[in-house]
């Protein structure tokens, strides 16, 4: 049975000190916040508890990990049900300019607070916001086959801007919204790292475990989609 991180019945305040307790006992094995596992009907009533609040700055600050994460799950399972939760949270922009600079310094802060990985000083837009939105949301399921295949043809000369022009101009939507959302450089990082990454998954000189201490700012649940990909293709191959 897959482990869930929360009760059936639990609380919106009971959901979030589980959260919080999951990330201050699991450290530095989460790096984006799709490495706290979540479960899809999880994610659905995460999300339907914070549809439920009223939305304020005092809302904001009391559930700030919790409103986060359920963000960067609305993006990483990009189901239907995801859409109303995303539409809430981008229209933030429409706060007054102090809110909204009140907004980005509360976005800012969690990051740093629970050590997940920042890929700017200080949050200062909307463009900023949702480019580090769609990287804790990470590599989903449903496009990690193409992403890993991405990088196999990487490790077999394809350049880093081939790759970056193919996820522009692929029919994955979820691979779509990485490479139009995000910036020109966290993309050839994200491609150069995980390249690296599959490489010596292949090698099959590392565990999982020795992996994610290399790796020590890359997503858990990446290091474990390319160690599971490089030993089944490894496997295939034999």
């Amino acid at each position: 049975m897959e482990e869930r991180l929360f009760e059936n019945d639990m609380t919106l305040s009971e959901m979030d000190a589980a959260v919080e307790r999951y990330l201050t006992e699991k450290g530095s094995a989460i790096r984006i916040l799709v490495d706290i596992p979540l479960t899809e009907d999880e994610y659905i009533q995460l999300s339907d508890k914070l549809l439920d609040t009223e939305r304020n700055m005092t809302t904001i600050q009391r559930y700030r990990i919790s409103m986060l994460l359920a963000w960067a799950y609305a993006l990483y399972y990009g189901k239907e049900e995801s859409k109303e939760y995303c539409a809430i949270m981008s229209g933030f922009n429409r706060l007054p300019q102090y809110s909204t600079r009140q907004f980005y310094k509360i976005c800012s802060r969690t990051f740093e607070e629970f050590g997940l990985n920042t890929y700017f000083p200080e949050i200062s837009s909307k463009h900023q916001l949702f480019g580090m939105m769609v990287a804790q949301a990470g590599i989903s399921e449903l496009m990690a086959p193409h992403f890993c295949k991405l990088l196999d043809e990487l490790l077999d000369g394809k350049s880093v801007k081939e790759a970056m022009d193919e996820m522009e101009a692929t029919n994955n939507p979820q691979l779509e919204d990485i490479a139009n959302i995000s910036s020109y450089h966290f993309l050839e990082n994200l491609l150069l790292t995980a390249r690296e990454l599959m490489r010596d998954c292949h090698s099959e000189k590392y565990t999982e475990a020795e992996l994610r201490d290399k790796y020590a700012i890359t997503s858990s649940r990446l290091i474990h989609t390319c160690w599971a990909w490089a030993r089944n293709c490894n496997k295939v191959c034999a």
